[in-house]
């Protein structure tokens, strides 16, 4: 028991548990302006919403959005990486973009596979591609752009 107390009160815990906070969150501002975007913005077009250029079109705009957010959120709730100064951001920011890039092509990627290959709802395939993008994310933004210099 004496282990489970330590373990729950230890930075590490603490740093997981915000990060997983913060990725639902980050899921659910992608989940929703993919949503908002594919639905919405479809309907103006007249398109499908499961049509190859409204998904990347929505993937595009629910990633713009998902990607501030969560620059911010881990900056300052999960890494507490507290320098907002010229030279800190020159580092973390484009570290941070290049990392969600990756992420992005993955998740354009896993999507149209499940779609277009394996008849899976976009909803649900977005949903699936952004639970593995988010532990991706925690590594690379725990031993690469907000690490301890």
């Amino acid at each position: 028991m004496q282990k489970l107390r330590a373990l729950l009160k230890s930075d590490r815990f603490r740093e997981i548990f915000v990060y997983g906070v913060v990725g639902v969150l980050t899921t659910v501002v992608n989940y929703v302006v993919y949503f908002a975007f594919s639905r919405g913005v479809a309907a103006l077009l007249g398109l499908a919403p499961d049509h190859a250029a409204m998904i990347l079109a929505a993937k595009i705009a629910a990633w713009v959005a998902a990607v501030s957010f969560a620059f911010w959120a881990n900056k300052v709730f999960v890494f507490h990486s507290a320098d907002w100064s010229g030279a800190t951001l020159r580092r973390e920011l484009p570290s941070f973009v290049s990392a969600r890039v990756l992420s992005l092509i993955f998740d354009a990627a896993f999507v149209e596979f499940a779609v277009h290959a394996l008849g899976m709802n976009d909803l649900i395939a977005t949903l699936i591609s952004n639970v593995i993008v988010v532990v991706l994310n925690y590594f690379a933004s725990k031993f690469w752009i907000f690490r301890k210099r």
